[in-house]
């Protein structure tokens, strides 16, 4: 074949095959994937070493329930997740069976489950089950393992259904919970972290004093809206001062995050009125000739509340502010942002009316 002929068929092949190539990496992928998955773990401590029995011979006990006192611990059994165990095999019931298996296995006709964790964000996405293994007189086995385990299937699904109510109320009651109407009143140390230049020296931060007012309307969403006032003030070295005052509307989200916890934010943008004084005009940073202007300014505030009753809480907040300034003749392409940027934390005072 022709040197020609044989490129051209490689170059044929090599786009018909490179389109495929993530698929067939996914398809491997895939399969790595299923074959790393693990059965539950399933591990006894005994004191005592006897004779396996039937499955059927284990008499299940829960949480609640008292295990007769001529019944002997032989031992304790835990049933965990392996790692990548498909939810479908560690559900309660099979994490049950094999806790109960376990116990069979020991010589115990009784387990007694101490403890039962659920599949959460935070842990597993497993049942995890951890009881312990006795020996009692086969007198006293009352209740056949196959109907114990359909009797405890049946409790757990209630249980879950009470906890799935509870967490339903729970929700509604957080909602309820949550003030309609809010008036906080805040105060604490802020930091200016853009920078100010003065005719002496170069800031890359400048700490002041602020202090806030907002009253906030809530709809039972948790949404709402709100008005807010910031005041920061501070004073240089060098003899001049600055003072902001900032008013606007905003946009209010709140929830509850118990019955004493509220976390909530705002968002809004208004109106800035920022303010020199100086006895000197050349210690002028910001402002224009008059040592005063009006700009729009926006800012986000966040922070937590505890509910110290119906009507009163206390809070920590961190307020950000933004505001541009119309950079002054000169300074050229030196700054990308020219104006003012601040963080206030705050400890605030909540009325709830």
């Amino acid at each position: 074949m022709p040197r020609e002929d044989k490129e051209a068929l490689r170059e044929k092949v090599i786009r018909r095959i490179v389109p495929v190539i993530p698929v067939i990496s996914c398809i491997a992928a895939g399969a790595l994937l299923m074959s790393c998955q693990t059965a539950p773990i399933v591990s006894a401590d005994l004191t005592e070493h006897l004779p396996a029995r039937s499955a059927d011979s284990v008499m299940v006990f829960r949480t609640a329930e008292a295990v007769p006192t001529s019944a002997r611990v032989i031992g304790t059994v835990k049933v965990k997740d392996g790692g990548l165990t498909p939810t479908k095999d560690c559900l309660f019931p099979n994490m049950l069976a094999l806790a109960i298996k376990k116990t069979a296995e020991s010589g115990g006709n009784a387990f007694h489950i101490d403890e039962h964790k659920y599949p959460g964000f935070h842990g597993s996405t497993c049942h995890r089950v951890k009881g312990t293994i006795y020996l009692m007189p086969d007198s006293l086995i009352t209740a056949d393992t196959r109907s114990a385990l359909n009797s405890l299937e049946a409790y757990e699904d209630d249980l879950i259904q009470a906890r799935a109510s509870k967490m339903i109320t729970d929700v509604r009651d957080r909602r309820l919970n949550n003030p309609r109407n809010v008036l906080r009143i805040g105060a604490g140390p802020a930091w200016i972290v853009s920078e100010i230049e003065t005719f002496k020296a170069l800031y890359k931060s400048k700490i002041g004093f602020s202090l806030s007012a907002d009253y906030q309307h809530l709809w039972r969403s948790g949404i709402g809206i709100g008005v807010n006032y910031l005041y920061y003030g501070t004073s240089f070295d060098e003899g001049f001062d600055i003072r902001m005052h900032y008013f606007g509307p905003s946009i209010v989200a709140s929830v509850m995050l118990g019955q004493k916890w509220r976390w909530a934010s705002s968002f809004g943008i208004g109106y800035t009125h920022y303010k020199e004084s100086a006895t000197d005009s050349r210690l002028r940073v910001y402002a224009n000739d008059d040592g005063s202007t009006g700009r729009v300014g926006t800012m986000f505030k966040t922070g937590f509340e505890y509910m110290l009753s119906k009507n009163v809480g206390i809070g920590l907040q961190i307020d950000f502010f933004v505001m541009s300034l119309k950079k002054p003749e000169g300074l050229g392409d030196k700054y990308d942002f020219y104006g003012i940027r601040r963080i206030d934390p705050q400890m605030s005072i909540q009325y709830y009316l």
